[in-house]
């Protein structure tokens, strides 16, 4: 289906909303502390509230994300779309679905994730030595199997200089919505939490304790496309967030890993509705993903 039917889909009440619980991995048994002033990252996850999933203020350039041991590796990731919901209270719903600047209604408006809706979608991700995030790899592969075709051209990306910026170049002419996108991390959230876990093992339960890392990105996004204007880029801006969840493998070789990943899309403060819901989702989109170490 194209997404503009896919929008009016929604719009028309065809195609059904999820409920937010439905959206979230289970952290709710995770040993981490609540906290009404200052809420950690699997609390806020564990609330299953969008409300709590607010835009960050830009303040100091957030360090490098570091990852458990246990991620290193090169895995092969079969992602699938779990649903979404639109959570503003403020904003009508056909008036979300119309504005098409919103992340994740056009393909390429979230990086990583180039198009929402794709039911399912496989391709490789690795995890340095160093505990890093192969992010030149790891980018171009998720781009490319997402659009269904080879569109990248080059991720330029420097952690020792900058982990706060990295830049994708799209094939000439090749992508419709993109011809380079910018992308600027404003946060990062990251916590490690354990959960009970129950291994029954040729019928015997043994009670164990799982690792769960979560961990978040807030990004603003520049995509430059063609215009109708000759020789003058289009310029589209972004704000997003992705909010991970990964469960330490607990199979007996540690071969597989399974997630989640929820992405909030907030208005742009150039938006005519920004002060209609200047800081919370108007939008949040939910994908499982199961990782086997290749």
């Amino acid at each position: 289906m194209e997404r503009r039917k896919i929008l009016q889909s929604m719009v028309n009440g065809a195609i059904s909303v999820g409920t937010i619980s439905s959206l979230y991995v289970d952290v709710a048994n995770a040993n981490a502390a609540d906290s009404s002033q200052n809420l950690g990252l699997a609390s806020k996850l564990r609330k299953r509230d969008p409300s709590v999933l607010r835009n960050s203020v830009f303040n100091v350039p957030p360090s490098l994300q570091k990852y458990p041991k246990w991620m290193t590796g090169k895995w092969n990731v079969n992602m699938k779309f779990r649903g979404y919901v639109f959570p503003s209270t403020k904003i009508p719903q056909n008036k979300v679905v119309s504005n098409v600047n919103i992340p994740g209604f056009q393909k390429c408006s979230i990086a990583f994730l180039s198009d929402i809706g794709k039911e399912t979608c496989q391709f490789s991700m690795n995890f340095n030595s160093d505990n890093t995030e192969d992010r030149i790899f790891d980018y171009a592969e998720s781009i490319n199997a997402h659009l269904g075709y080879s569109a990248v051209n080059e991720v330029l990306y420097d952690p020792k200089s900058n982990p706060n910026r990295l830049s994708v170049e799209f094939i000439k002419s090749q992508t419709r919505n993109a011809e380079r996108i910018e992308l600027f991390c404003n946060a990062r959230e990251s916590e490690l939490v354990l959960q009970d876990y129950n291994n029954n093992n040729d019928g015997k339960q043994a009670q164990q304790q799982q690792e769960i890392f979560v961990c978040s990105e807030y990004i603003r996004q520049v995509t430059f496309s063609l215009s109708q204007e000759f020789n003058v880029a289009r310029q589209v801006n972004g704000n997003y967030a992705h909010f991970f969840t990964w469960r330490q493998p607990m199979d007996d070789n540690g071969n597989t890993m399974t997630g989640n990943v929820l992405t909030a899309a907030y208005l742009d403060p150039q938006d005519p509705m920004f002060f209609d819901e200047p800081s919370k989702p108007v939008a949040v989109y939910s994908h499982d993903i199961v990782a086997t170490r290749l």
